[in-house]
């Protein structure tokens, strides 16, 4: 819709113009009057649709179908579009009026026509009946705004000039587009569970708390607006846990858990003797590869915005410096910049938000297969791992592997921009960059030894970390007979020994982490310094504002990665760490079917039956711990097992329950 008011003429005759209707007879797509008249066209056909829709949707519409929307930026747009269609009204009334012949031949009648347009264009923001109504509504909304913003930015490049009306209307335009948003918003998230129609009133309330991220469209998962109902729900109170909502079925433990037993599973059957693969990192890697290459994609497209940033600014610089620009060039970058940056921005958030998604599912999964690994341990691994070292792998290495998706892709990320922004300081500067090269490749250097020594300190720290922890659950299950003996002073000087051996290891990691770091924020002064002077002595650059502005810019690209990657390092080690310790813990001795094979019988008068069993705590011993073990317990019997200490009371309970390799005999219940 042409929203220009230089071809309705007397009380704006500054603007000048030539409508007519007959553009459309001779069109030419590169006249300013045939898209005018094109814009129009297309304006009057939706009105048509629209106030046909709206006849239909009265003489059909019941109250279970109606959609209204009551927003304060509606009402506001209507308002706006209100006067506009009143000044086109006016000025047509005007030119219909006006007898001195300075008005064109039925320009009167083109701004009647536009004064109708504008009034349909507000009852149509106050008037929706049902949900194809908006969106109809938000279609001719946005190829109004579209359509519009297109002539205008036409008549930038040919007249470098814009009229003041035509501005407003413009940005009345950018307002609908606005409305078209959140109609299709409104149309995205208010759906109504079938329950509330099929349950009676008196039946128990139905679910209907479910997170925005489940029924979210496209354009909502862009933006991250699905979770603006919950945010506005904090803001206006504290949350309860009946505010939170449900998660998605595929980011339940349950789910991430059965996925990740059916990849290690595979794993497992496979394995060789020789193989000495982790399984648990290529379990993960099989589980969730698609998620992986997808955070990679927009991890790549983040990247490649960020480095090309700089290239942008360079032509921009070298643009403002000419003394004739081309305002479609200047544009042309400038728009280039800002898309540059909204792709760098949503990206990002892509990035971040399904790293750390990905890195709750390992979590969880990793977290259930450790409790259900510790159910079916065997007697002798469970000498191997104590309470503490199980509380350890769900308390840290579990835990840790939630940030490992992040900090890898930071990793790879981090080089790739790295080595692209050397070639755009190669590019620009030329051989005068390679001097900065030096000190660069000397922090890399730097960070093979760094990265060696910080790896032992963190498995040395992790093993003096178990240390204690298994001797401080060993502590709490005597403090009976501590106290009673009055031992408490000896191990409280254990336990502090303990933790002073663990405090050696732990401050050594921080300050080879501190060192790093230090070396590294320091590399990018030092770094453009070189890159500088080696500019000012081989002259391959002239140091004007194109190439300081683009060498500093690039830098800047760069320091994020030179700070970032020791960090990334020292995380990914700890996670190997990680990986290798679980590894080893889920691939430990389980109890054997066959050695805990109970038979169940369900018409018997024995309620526990045992007959010539022999158990034995370890497999390969010669001398079972039980021999000869022939028991039968009654229903309704009370049964006390007396003996002196070391006599196999326990040991006969754990055969009783499965948890004690049976070598021969049969145990029914």
């Amino acid at each position: 819709m042409s929203v220009n008011i230089d071809y309705c003429l007397s009380p704006f005759e500054g603007y000048g113009g030539d409508f007519s209707w007959i553009c459309l007879k001779d069109f030419d797509f590169t006249s300013l009057c045939s898209l005018r008249s094109t814009i129009d066209t297309i304006n009057i056909i939706f009105v048509c649709v629209y106030y046909t829709s709206l006849a239909i949707s009265l003489t059909r519409t019941t109250s279970a179908n109606k959609s209204h929307i009551k927003s304060w930026i509606f009402s506001l747009v209507s308002i706006c579009c209100a006067f506009i269609s009143i000044a086109f009204f006016a000025t047509g009334f005007w030119n219909l009026l006006d007898k001195s012949g300075n008005s064109k031949e039925l320009s009167w009648l083109a701004c009647i026509i536009r004064g109708i347009i504008w009034i349909s264009l507000t009852v149509s923001l106050l008037v929706q009946q049902v949900k194809w109504i908006q969106i109809l509504n938000s279609v001719w909304w946005a190829s109004s705004c579209v359509l519009v913003s297109a002539l205008n930015i036409d008549i930038l490049f040919e007249a470098h000039a814009i009229q003041t009306f035509d501005i407003i209307i413009w940005l009345v335009h950018g307002l609908l587009l606005f409305c078209s948003y959140k109609n299709l918003d409104y149309f995205g998230t208010h759906s109504v569970p079938e329950c509330l129609y099929s349950e009676p009133l008196l039946a128990k309330k139905c679910e209907t708390k479910q997170t925005g991220l489940r029924n979210a469209t496209l354009l909502r998962k862009l933006v991250f607006s699905w979770v603006n109902s919950l945010l506005s729900l904090g803001y206006s109170k504290p949350l309860s846990l009946e505010d939170i909502p449900s998660l998605v079925s595929e980011d339940e433990a349950s789910t991430a858990h059965q996925n990740f037993v059916h990849a290690w599973d595979s794993l497992v059957g496979k394995r060789t003797k020789n193989n000495t693969a982790n399984l648990v990192l290529w379990s993960i890697v099989t589980t969730y590869l698609k998620e992986n290459m997808l955070i990679a994609l927009y991890a790549l497209i983040r990247t490649i915005s960020v480095v090309v940033s700089p290239l942008i600014l360079y032509a921009f610089v070298n643009y403002s410096n000419r003394t004739e620009g081309n305002l479609r060039e200047g544009l042309s970058i400038v728009g280039f910049l800002i898309l540059t940056k909204l792709v760098e921005s949503f990206s990002q958030r892509h990035w971040f938000f399904n790293s750390r998604r990905l890195g709750m599912k390992m979590r969880s999964a990793l977290m259930v297969a450790v409790y259900e690994k510790q159910l079916k341990l065997s007697s002798s691994a469970r000498t191997r791992h104590s309470a503490g070292e199980i509380v350890n792998y769900i308390a840290v290495d579990a835990y840790r592997m939630g940030e490992f998706p992040w900090w890898f892709h930071i990793t790879w990320t981090c080089a790739l921009q790295l080595v692209l922004s050397i070639a755009v300081l190669l590019g620009v500067v030329g051989i005068g960059a390679l001097p900065g090269l030096v000190p660069l490749v000397i922090c890399g250097l730097l960070n093979v030894p760094f990265a060696r020594i910080l790896q032992n300190c963190q498995s040395q720290f992790m093993i003096a970390q178990d240390e204690r922890l298994r001797t401080t659950s060993e502590i709490l299950n005597s403090m009976k007979i501590i106290k009673l003996q009055s031992w408490e002073e000896k191990f409280k000087n254990l336990v502090e020994s303990l933790r002073e051996k663990e405090f050696v290891w732990l401050s050594k990691s921080q300050i080879l982490k501190a060192s790093s770091s230090f070396l590294f924020w320091m590399s990018p002064t030092i770094i453009s310094s070189v890159v500088f002077l080696g500019c000012a002595i081989s002259n391959s650059a002239p140091l004007n504002a194109q190439t300081i502005f683009t060498v500093l810019a690039t830098l800047k690209s760069m320091g994020d990665p030179v700070k970032m990657i020791p960090e990334a390092l020292s995380i990914l080690i700890q996670v190997k760490v990680s990986f290798d310790r679980l590894n080893n813990f889920l691939l430990d001795e389980e109890l054997h079917n066959d050695d805990s094979e109970i038979n169940i019988k369900q018409c018997s008068d024995n309620v526990v039956e045992i007959q010539d069993g022999n158990f034995a705590w370890d497999r390969e011993s010669v001398l079972p711990t039980l021999t000869d073990v022939n028991l039968e317990i009654k229903r309704g019997q009370k049964i006390a097992v007396c003996g002196p200490v070391g006599a196999g009371k326990s040991s006969l309970l754990y055969a009783i329950l499965g948890e004690i390799p049976k070598v021969q005999g049969t145990v029914s219940y």
